[in-house]
């Protein structure tokens, strides 16, 4: 009999329902955030680590790409209920892609138009415009047709 030794989930985990991220995780969501913040702050919000509500579910994609917002300091949201336009998933070294098969077409149905798919071992994005049209960028320049975003892989990808 094969003895099998659990590893706790941390607070993190719990919390986010997602693995802890790794370095590789973070660079790439730090260049995600701040070449969007760079190209688009004047058109739209870039939240990272955000909960999403939806229909009775809580989910946290790394980052979310809203229409512009204000900053209230007297009113804040937990969590919020409206869907972004964008959500951005990175996939953590510890992550099988099956946990994409349940969020992508939950966020969908919830109103956002396009959802990123970032794979850092092999430098890939994908962007799925539904459940089943999606566009793979590799190099060059990444255009999320549904929102016009442009975004060159080269500072994503360093």
């Amino acid at each position: 009999m094969a003895l099998t030794i659990e590893t706790p989930i941390s607070e993190y985990e719990l919390e986010r329902g997602k693995p802890m991220p790794s370095k590789n995780h973070g660079l790439i969501q730090g260049n995600l955030t701040g070449v969007l913040f760079y190209l688009y702050r004047q058109q739209y919000s870039i939240l990272p680590e955000v909960s999403l509500e939806m229909n009775g579910k809580v989910y946290t994609p790394d980052i979310c790409i809203y229409p512009k917002m204000v900053f209230d300091g007297l009113n804040d949201e937990i969590k919020l209920t409206q869907a972004p336009l964008v959500a951005i998933e990175i996939l953590s070294p510890t992550q099988g892609t099956e946990v994409f098969e349940e969020k992508f077409p939950a966020y969908f149905a919830h109103g956002v138009r396009s959802c990123w798919f970032v794979e850092p071992m092999i430098r890939a994005i994908t962007v799925f415009t539904d459940t089943q049209n999606r566009t793979v960028f590799s190099d060059g320049i990444l255009l999320d047709s549904s929102t016009n975003i442009e975004i060159n892989l080269q500072e994503i990808f360093i």
